[in-house]
């Protein structure tokens, strides 16, 4: 009877331990589960970084959704195509925070985080059956995209590569070039 009653005892505290356990949402905010190396300072003013870290993100194809000087906030967002499959795309989410750092005067500290959702598009045809059974012509076309994977981007090598495009731009060196303009208007 005793082993009975321990059992029941143990299987009970068992049970109340599985609930004590960390679900998603209190694990947000943990530090085991925090952005590491999305940080970065920077020699040069609020205001030239912000700039800079903008056109960084427009040449490098993201869209600004919002762009709030006066709170140091950016938010943009990229749609690339998988260069392997043409039925799966990636939608890139950034959040930057630019603010002053405290430790230096005319110094910033830009902060990045970013999200991804992998999406896979599939198309299919209706076909008109005969007699329910046999498909013969196709009447229509149905697509449906599907999120497949969401998360937080957690490798270095992304903020890495924000971080040095910033620099080139704080520098005047941007990587990439903006194209010339033409010395007169295109013809129609």
């Amino acid at each position: 009877m005793k082993r009975v009653i321990w059992a029941t005892v143990v299987i009970a505290a068992l049970g109340l331990a599985g609930c004590a356990s960390k679900t998603g949402y209190q694990e947000a905010l943990s530090a085991d589960t925090a952005l590491k190396g999305n940080s970065k300072n920077y020699a040069a003013t609020t205001e030239r970084t912000f700039a800079a870290t903008k056109i960084t993100l427009v040449r490098r194809g993201f869209t600004i959704e919002s762009a709030d000087a006066a709170s140091g906030l950016i938010k943009a967002t990229r749609n690339l195509q998988d260069k392997d499959d043409p039925d799966v795309s990636y939608n890139i989410v950034t959040t930057i925070d630019i603010t002053p750092a405290f430790s230096a005067r005319d110094a910033t500290v830009v902060t990045a985080s970013a999200n991804q959702q992998t999406v896979l598009h599939r198309q299919w045809h209706t076909w008109w059956h005969l007699l329910w059974l046999i498909p013969l012509f196709p009447t229509g076309t149905e697509y449906q995209t599907v999120v497949t994977k969401e998360g937080n981007i957690t490798e270095p090598g992304f903020y890495n590569d924000l971080f040095a495009a910033i620099d080139a731009d704080l520098n005047g060196t941007p990587d990439t070039e903006p194209a010339k303009q033409a010395d007169s208007p295109p013809r129609q």
